[in-house]
């Protein structure tokens, strides 16, 4: 995984996954104060319920952290830290560099200066000094540069995985809970927050799209040159293709070039790079083998895809093109399939390159013989 942080917010990742109804705004907006915003104040809590859980021993300096937060968040200017532009990228990797090496070593030296601490305590009879589970050693970084630089590329880190977010989000809100909760009087327990963000996420939300779904696609099916099959899949054929030679079996495989957008327009997925989502043409850039040709269309057989995809595309020849509009049902349901979100229809623009037609195994010499 690149993020090392995003093991810290458990509920907070399972929020991020899913996406809501196009009928707010989405992302991160500054916010006011001047309203109080369950969601963002939710998101925050559990947050930093994660941090004071997971990294209950790491002395980070949260208000250094909350102000990188909202740098990352609202997409401003990145910051500056010891002399260089603290990018996304440099954050990640200065926590990995912390977590996966240097946290474990200063823990191990620390507990072994406590244990010789307490050994010459016990032998000159004293009792040895406790020390509270939440309690975390300044020691667990080698100076205050280190904690702010750390700090500042924490915030940075949860800012990024914020801006993209599915949902309306308040920033103010946000940082105002990690503050209340490192702070210990949080408006919000853990559990409170917990219990509404499964409320707002799994039935708030999947209410609302699947009312939205059904009023797009009754806008859809009265359009010109749009039929609807018996399941109820919306379908348009932009372009007819060789009509002798079409996908028929669930096994046949299909190489297409394909563009999926949600009800609002938003682009959820794609074949050719220029059509991609921003966050996956970064991970393209960054992860894509040598010989990747972003041109390349893809392949799969048409029993290993929704519902929607394994019945539309017979309805097409090779070479031929199609919009395909797909109830939920026979999508991904309820299930929070990022960024789709519960319970909502897609669209397919679909260009049928080829069509592979499943061919069955060649039998074995006893069996023909058997016959």
């Amino acid at each position: 995984m690149r993020k090392v942080l995003y093991m810290t917010a458990a509920t907070l990742c399972v929020a991020l996954a899913v996406s809501c109804t196009g009928k707010q705004v989405k992302g991160v907006s500054k916010g006011s104060k001047s309203k109080f915003d369950s969601l963002s104040y939710a998101i925050g809590t559990d947050i930093v319920s994660s941090l004071k859980m997971q990294m209950r021993d790491v002395p980070f300096d949260y208000k250094a952290a909350c102000e990188a937060l909202e740098v990352a968040a609202l997409d401003k200017k990145p910051m500056v830290v010891d002399g260089d532009t603290l990018t996304h990228d440099r954050a990640v990797g200065m926590l990995r560099e912390y977590m996966m090496t240097k946290r474990a070593q200063r823990a191990s030296e620390i507990k072994a200066r406590k244990a010789e601490a307490d050994s010459i305590a016990l032998a000159a009879g004293q009792t040895p000094e406790p020390v509270s589970d939440d309690f975390a050693d300044p020691d667990m970084f080698e100076s205050e540069s280190e904690r702010m630089t750390l700090s500042y590329a924490l915030g940075t880190d949860i800012g990024n995985s914020l801006k993209n977010v599915q949902f309306p989000l308040q920033a103010t809100w946000v940082i105002e809970a990690i503050t209340d909760g490192v702070d210990g009087k949080g408006r919000m327990t853990r559990e409170e927050a917990s219990d509404y963000l499964d409320y707002y996420f799994n039935k708030k939300i999947p209410a609302e799209n699947r009312a939205e779904s059904e009023k797009w696609l009754s806008k859809i099916e009265r359009k010109s040159g749009v039929k609807k099959t018996e399941s109820g899949i919306l379908y348009k054929i932009e372009k007819a293709g060789d009509e002798e030679v079409k996908a028929v079996d669930d096994r046949d495989v299909v190489k297409v070039h394909y563009k999926g957008t949600l009800p609002d327009g938003t682009v959820f997925d794609a074949s050719r790079y220029e059509d991609m989502p921003a966050e996956r043409q970064e991970m393209m850039r960054r992860y894509r083998p040598d010989n990747y040709d972003e041109n390349d269309p893809v392949e799969f057989p048409l029993n290993r895809v929704i519902r929607g995809w394994t019945e539309g595309m017979k309805l097409v020849g090779k070479g031929g093109k199609i919009t395909l509009w797909i109830p939920s049902e026979l999508a991904y349901g309820e299930r929070a399939s990022m960024p789709i979100g519960p319970n909502r229809a897609l669209r397919f623009d679909v260009e049928l390159i080829d069509v592979i037609p499943h061919a069955a195994p060649a039998k074995k010499a006893d069996e023909q013989s058997a016959e």
